[in-house]
């Protein structure tokens, strides 16, 4: 069983062709994915690239001229996050980069690492999953406020109207997600306790195409719902998501689902994808790899994922 945070169940249904799931998608990654067939049945999975991390940055490299290239190439991309959690390490560095880059405060980062440990015959074990939000092609947090406050950019970046999405339309907003990746800034600072508040509490940030401070009195995000958007003011400028260039482990890969050559393409073919997403009435732009560790006890991959 696939379990959300809220407790709600939803059937673990056999694997099948992620393409005859596609139908609940926008025309662009749609037509994306299945031009190149983005992912594949378990039947034609291929042998997994080994769960190392890349040690002289020629992926990081890669998926940066990539992100060059869809950008100047004058069609509109399509975004897409890929993940391999065997090779997440738990660190939390792309938690505290994702805090560095978008400031909120104590109240919650917009992403984190859930760690799961088992207590199996072969000994214990510890398995790490990233999460952040998954730019849903139909966000549940849309379909529980007024048209506009939550808008879909042609990218498939799912983004928030700050003006409007504030208060009891926050707080909607965030119950309504179902993997809990909502949050509303409460306005706090991690030093405001302290003698003197931390000036890089305060700096000038930029979010769903607005700039905002968190300075006391200045601060208009607070009450407002907020959450991951890959970092677009990064994309928009030509560099990749905090989160992605800071992954110890280089678990996480990111690019354009419409570039036939792009890397997040190539990576995807024949994997084993976790399919609880969609079956929870999703279809995301963050996919999550199957595999298990070589050598290692498959673990059903709905222990960790919900």
């Amino acid at each position: 069983m696939t379990h959300t945070d809220e407790g709600a169940r939803v059937p673990r249904l056999p694997r099948r062709d992620f393409l005859g799931v596609l139908g609940g998608l926008g025309a662009g990654m749609a037509g994306a994915i299945a031009a190149g067939g983005l992912v594949n049945s378990a039947g034609t999975a291929a042998a997994p690239p080994a769960p190392l991390a890349d040690s002289n940055g020629s992926v990081l490299r890669r998926m940066q001229r990539e992100l060059e290239a869809s950008l100047a190439s004058g069609r509109t991309p399509s975004w897409i996050m890929v993940v391999d959690t065997r090779k997440c390490i738990g660190c939390d560095a792309c938690s505290v980069a994702c805090r560095a880059e978008n400031p909120t405060g104590p109240g919650g980062s917009f992403r984190r690492v859930i760690q799961r440990e088992l207590p199996l015959r072969s000994g214990p074990w510890a398995i790490f999953k990233p999460v952040n939000c998954l730019q849903c092609e139909d966000p549940p947090c849309a379909r529980a406020v007024p048209p506009g406050m939550v808008r879909k950019r042609p990218d498939g970046i799912v983004e928030f109207d700050s003006t409007r999405l504030r208060g009891p339309y926050a707080a909607v907003a965030a119950r309504a997600c179902p993997f809990n990746l909502v949050r509303i800034d409460d306005g706090r600072t991690f030093t405001e306790s302290t003698p003197s508040p931390q000036a890089y509490e305060y700096r000038t940030f930029v979010e769903n195409g607005e700039t905002f401070s968190r300075r006391p009195g200045a601060n208009r995000l607070e009450g407002v719902a907020r959450k991951c958007t890959f970092c677009s003011h990064l994309l928009d400028v030509g560099v990749l998501p905090a989160c992605v260039t800071t992954c110890v482990g280089g678990a996480m890969y990111f690019g354009d689902a419409g570039d036939p050559g792009s890397l997040v393409r190539e990576i995807t073919q024949g994997r084993r994808i976790f399919w609880g997403h969609v079956y929870v009435g999703v279809m995301p732009r963050v996919i999550y790899f199957e595999e298990p560790m070589p050598d290692a006890a498959h673990i059903d991959c709905t222990v960790c994922h919900y």
